[in-house]
């Protein structure tokens, strides 16, 4: 299964430039609806919890016995950070990079190591293994997020045929 994993996180930064790469200066700016992020924020965020929300837990889980992760004020930090002034380019060339490193690092884990535990403060017990499934499913989520954002200025164009769909 972890080879699956490591697919899924090897794959993503590419289907996401992919993704972006066809819209708008405007368009990837563009909140969809209040409350929902902006494709800019979604990058933004993506390059700022690679490291922090991923990568640090895991290593910290790996080297230490049990350690307690915080929990992170994702919309806290998108307030603090700006991430709606971000620039998309560097923000995925940045994140690709991350990526390839982490990949590199995930891949020299031996199987003990993501047995290892740690205590998350909100949902409890998690292992390295499963903070790495956690990784790829975040990843599907907000690939998801993007092509929801451009399903977003696709519906008020397609007519009487919105009758057919809804949005999330």
């Amino acid at each position: 299964m972890l080879k699956d994993v490591f697919t899924i996180l090897a794959s993503t930064p590419a289907k996401i430039r992919h993704e972006v790469a066809a819209m708008s200066p405007r368009a990837i700016r563009t909140r969809p609806a209040p409350g929902k992020w902006a494709v800019v924020e979604i990058l933004a965020h993506l390059e700022d919890i690679e490291q922090i929300g991923f990568r640090e837990r895991i290593r910290d889980i790996v080297e230490q016995d049990r350690p307690t992760l915080p929990a992170i004020d994702q919309e806290g930090r998108a307030r603090a950070l700006r991430y709606d002034r971000k620039d998309p380019k560097r923000l995925l060339d940045s994140w690709a990079r991350q990526r390839r490193a982490n990949l590199k690092w995930l891949r020299k884990l031996r199987p003990a190591q993501l047995k290892r535990q740690g205590i998350h403060e909100k949902v409890d017990e998690m292992s390295a293994e499963e903070f790495v499934h956690e990784w790829a499913f975040h990843d599907l989520g907000h690939l998801k997020q993007i092509l929801e954002v451009k399903r977003y200025a696709l519906f008020p164009r397609i007519g009487t045929m919105r009758e057919f769909y809804k949005l999330s």
